[in-house]
């Protein structure tokens, strides 16, 4: 039996020359890897078409395809497991930047990642609300009766997944006008999901219960993409850098952290990365994008998603940012691209 380690490092071994490689032995080194079934191979090589009944099931008035192409950064190693990462971009260098950089720290240290939080965010607005406190106070009263209302109605199949409606909280926002308004959030762990229309089902399905209870009514009803309830950690921490080069990268960290023209441009570049392994994966990357430059801006000034310092020896790199997609459902289930590159 192959240990863990010994299939990473039989992997590792794989990546190497892999740039210098044409399609035909690329796609027999990703076989090797098992990053390729032979029926993916084959797909891959007809061109990847897909028939335009299938895109008139994606939008409307569909006239064809526009494609973008798909190709693999390589020798990345996160959380002590090697990864081929599939990426749909039109870019020159984004995949070869990050392919490079990935070696970068595969020769000198290590990614580490977490997940912070479980929840995505539903909200319920009543946009003149004409007693919050009463409001705030029904709502405590009948949280737990509204939540296993909702896990036993439309968020019973997350239930049986293991997630379900966490909680339900309100939040006072002045309107401007001498009026309040009062949004509702309706907290839910949509699993491996992306979530959108289930938290927006379960809002909806919540709606009458709060207006019966309350004598408030309900104006919108709607996800938000700003799911700071959950939120996707990587820590980089590399070893043996030159110091010259550490004090020049603390140093661009902090010039995005502290200007937000050079945060925009720096988290364009951060999005690089991101965004292509979204498209390729069915995902939704406008909404990742949306909820990454709110995050960005939640203190009240636009910075930079990710930081570097300097400590001791160490160079240390933090990302951290929401990023709801999902892997079931949708596109990532219907798209046959999207399933081979899952």
């Amino acid at each position: 039996m192959v240990s863990s380690d010994e299939q990473n490092q039989q992997m590792i071994d794989l990546f190497k020359g892999f740039s210098k490689l044409n399609r035909e032995d690329r796609l027999q080194r990703l076989l090797k890897m098992g990053a390729l079934q032979p029926e993916d191979m084959s797909f891959l090589k007809k061109g990847s078409t897909v028939s335009l009944d299938l895109a008139e099931k994606f939008i409307e008035n569909v006239v064809g395809y526009f494609q973008v192409p798909m190709g693999v950064a390589t020798n990345f190693v996160i959380d002590k497991k090697a990864y081929v990462i599939p990426m749909a971009v039109e870019e020159t260098s984004i995949i070869a930047a990050a392919s490079k950089t990935a070696k970068w720290i595969l020769e000198h240290g290590e990614i580490e990642t977490q997940m912070a939080g479980s929840a995505i965010i539903g909200q319920i607005q009543i946009n003149k609300v004409k007693d919050f406190f009463k409001l705030e106070k029904i709502l405590h009263e009948h949280r737990s009766n509204l939540i296993e209302m909702a896990n036993e109605g439309p968020a019973s199949g997350l239930v049986q997944r293991g997630g379900g409606v966490e909680s339900i909280e309100v939040r006072s926002v002045q309107r401007g006008d001498g009026q309040e308004m009062a949004v509702i959030h309706v907290m839910a762990n949509v699993c491996d999901a992306m979530g959108a229309n289930i938290i927006n089902q379960v809002c909806e399905f919540l709606k009458p219960h709060i207006e019966s209870l309350s004598e408030e009514t309900v104006t919108m009803c709607i996800l938000s993409n700003l799911s700071d309830t959950k939120l996707t950690r990587a820590r980089v921490t590399l070893e043996g850098i030159d110091s010259e080069m550490m004090e020049k990268i603390e140093e661009a960290s902090l010039f995005s952290q502290k200007d937000p023209y050079r945060a925009c441009t720096n988290n364009k570049g951060v999005l690089n990365g991101i965004d292509p392994i979204l498209l390729a994966t069915g995902n939704d990357w406008r909404a990742v994008e949306a909820g990454v430059h709110a995050y960005a801006a939640r203190d009240g000034q636009y910075r930079s998603i990710t930081q570097w310092k300097r400590k001791g020896s160490q160079l240390v790199g933090i990302f951290e940012a929401p990023i709801m997609l999902g892997v079931v459902g949708g596109v990532t289930t219907l798209h046959p691209t999207a399933k081979l590159a899952l």
